[in-house]
């Protein structure tokens, strides 16, 4: 009845706009994903005001919404007593000044106030429109996400050290603000950032507000506890360290996010996280990054106190755990890999000495369910990921593990009963398909196809020793992070990297992988004297050829004309050394020649912009070339002359030879 009066007398305002004062109060017109409409839910949550919260379908907008907002048609609308507030920041000060008792938002001083009002409309300008780009707009990310981490650190700056942006007192900056943090998920994924790591200052004080019941209450529940216990973990699935931290995560019933990494190709995270081993697992709680497996159980336990505990309490035994758990960081996972990588006297040996730590292992597990007795813990779980890598070490190494060390093998299969364990270890069948991968990664070669160093020296060495190596193309001039890790001096290709150290210059490969793969085709003479000349010839070819060769296709006039004679001269001094041998070291192929034929793709270059024969003018060298090219090795490493000429011209362009 009332409802029609009101209507009848008030002819200019709709039945359903008079009718509010007969429902409710207070009423917030919303979308639960606003950051603008936190504001006002805190707002009203601070100055415990009962409203009627109305969620809105913002593509399919309500008649109601767009009554009481017609001029921008948006949400946040608090309707008070029927009459409709808009903007977020003016509903913030309209519930400040209306509900004056508790809390006040804006301080009473009028430069405070008004720096307050500042500091809010930057939030407003400058956070909404920067971060929308990030994930609205395709092609805008990077630079959008480096903008957004320049206006947060503006932010910082003004934040300070105090606890909140008004000092000791949570208000209108704070409000304005905390909204946008619930969206630091989504900031981070399509921007590709780590905000928390770039603003940690920001963070620390996002981490204040939610400690508020209506902060707490009014951000996202979903998007509040991942911002309120964020934990990704860097991981690589067949890493028995990786597995430690993830079964300690599951005996906590910890959610995690986890992000595999390519080892070798190390990702952006990874390096920033752990920037002093570059290795994983890394786990990163609410932007802090945990290294070191056996460390990061230890602070999974203390973080999360509750459920199973991993280390006992009492101070010995938990001494005595973290004993053992050092034994097998330090002796396990040392021989492993030749059980798997290696072959013949170094895998013998990396078994017995295998066989030998885990009888030690059985004798300290003795007839106990697991290491800490009739409880699954720390020591179990440094141990247990191994297990899943059994089949691969003894399909490799031939030999059994259960026959060895039954007692083992039974305590392994007890872990397995465990949710946590067969959740986080892979099936061994696919370790065991995997290894001969990762044979091939255990040898990495950075290397750009049109280098005559890498295919002229590296790529023939390793196909000469029939060793298996995993390629990467990398164009030096892109200076990648990987060649920048692995080659931080130079910068340059080819890189080989063995068992995850690095070797840089051709030469020092060649000589390398001659040491290493002693067993199969020498590549240097045994006699030191010979071994001295072959040394010579190589470093004369690394030290002569390369500047003239790349001036006769890439230069003009003189400097061009100079460098053809140079070359010319060079090549006349290694005919004479070869004279009549079938190779440069004798009738063996060997070190000097080598490293000269990785310059042979590039010899019809040479020719064509040199205008000579290298045929007409070394008849010799050409019947030496000959016959290197009927050597497999050699034919499966150089690149296709025709192709480097079209690229000669392309670096020409460049140039400005042409």
């Amino acid at each position: 009845m009332i409802g029609k009066q009101n209507a009848i007398q008030n002819p200019y305002k709709s039945p359903i706009t008079v009718l509010f004062n007969s429902v409710k109060e207070v009423i917030l017109l919303d979308f639960w994903a606003s950051m603008f409409g936190m504001r006002t839910r805190i707002a009203l949550e601070e100055k415990k005001v009962k409203f009627d919260y109305r969620e809105q379908d913002l593509w399919n907008k309500g008649s109601l919404l767009l009554e009481m907002n017609p001029i921008h048609k948006k949400i946040p609308v608090l309707i008070h007593n029927g009459k409709p507030v808009c903007e977020s920041l003016i509903q913030v000060e309209y519930i400040d000044e209306t509900w004056p008792g508790e809390n006040p938002f804006l301080p009473s001083d009028p430069y405070q106030r008004a720096h307050a009002k500042f500091w809010a409309d930057f939030i407003d300008k400058k956070v909404n429109v920067t971060a929308r780009r990030i994930w609205a707009i395709k092609g805008e990310e990077k630079e959008a996400s480096k903008e957004l981490i320049d206006i947060f650190k503006t932010l910082e700056a003004e934040l300070g050290d105090k606890h909140y942006f008004g000092g000791e007192t949570f208000g209108y900056v704070d409000i304005a603000l905390i909204g946008f943090y619930s969206w630091f998920g989504v900031y981070n994924k399509f921007g590709n950032m780590r905000i928390e790591t770039e603003c940690p200052t920001l963070t620390a004080w996002a981490q204040r507000c939610l400690k508020r019941e209506s902060v707490a209450k009014t951000l996202p529940e979903s998007e509040k506890k991942q911002m309120a216990d964020e934990v990704i973990l860097l991981d690589y699935w067949p890493s028995a360290f990786g597995m430690r931290t993830r079964i300690a995560l599951e005996e906590k019933n910890i959610k995690f996010e986890h992000r595999e990494q390519d080892l070798f190709n190390k990702s952006q995270i990874l390096l920033e996280m752990n920037p002093v081993h570059k290795k994983i697992p890394v786990l990163i709680h609410n932007g802090k990054p945990v290294c070191e497996s056996l460390i990061q159980v230890e602070y999974i336990d203390e973080t999360w106190p509750g459920g199973n505990s991993l280390l006992p309490s009492d101070p010995y035994q938990r001494a005595q755990a973290k004993f053992w758990g050092d034994f097998i960081d330090k002796k396990v996972s040392g021989p492993t890999w030749v059980l798997w990588g290696g072959k013949g006297e170094e895998q013998e040996a990396g078994k017995k000495e295998f066989i030998e730590v885990l009888k030690t292992l059985e004798t300290e597990l003795g007839d106990k369910a697991y290491f800490g007795g009739e409880t699954f813990g720390y020591v179990d779980i440094a141990l247990i990921g191994f297990y899943c890598w059994f089949d691969a070490y003894e399909k490799f190494a031939n030999f059994s593990i259960e026959a060895e060390c039954p007692k083992v093998i039974a305590w392994a299969k007890r872990c397995l009963k465990r949710e946590s364990v067969a959740k986080s270890l892979p099936d061994p069948d696919k370790i065991t398909k995997y290894v001969p991968e990762l044979k091939k990664r255990l040898v990495i070669l950075l290397d750009y196809w049109p280098s005559m160093f890498g295919m002229g020296t590296t790529k023939i060495a390793l196909a000469e020793k029939g060793v298996a190596y995993e390629y990467k193309e990398t164009d030096p001039r892109a200076k990648t992070s990987s060649l920048i890790e692995t080659n931080p001096i130079h910068k340059k290709i080819p890189v080989l990297i063995h068992k995850g150290k690095q070797i840089c210059e051709p030469l020092i490969q060649l000589e390398y992988i001659d040491e290493v793969w002693s067993d199969t085709y020498p590549i240097l003479p045994s006699d030191p004297y010979q071994k001295a000349q072959a040394r010579f010839w190589g470093a004369f070819i690394d030290k002569k050829f390369y500047d003239p060769s790349w001036k006769v296709w890439g230069t003009t006039g003189e400097e061009q004309v100079t460098a053809k004679k140079e070359l010319l001269e060079h090549f006349k001094t290694l005919e004479t050394e070869l004279g009549d041998k079938t190779y440069y070291g004798g009738d063996v192929f060997g070190f000097v020649d080598i490293a000269l034929m990785g310059y042979y793709s590039w010899f019809k270059a040479i020719e064509k912009f040199g205008e000579f024969s290298i045929e007409a003018e070394f008849p010799k060298l050409t019947q030496w070339t000959k016959r290197c090219l009927e050597r497999e090795s050699v034919v499966m490493s150089i690149a296709d002359s025709d192709k480097i000429v079209e690229y000669a011209y392309v670096l020409r362009r460049k140039l400005r030879a042409e």
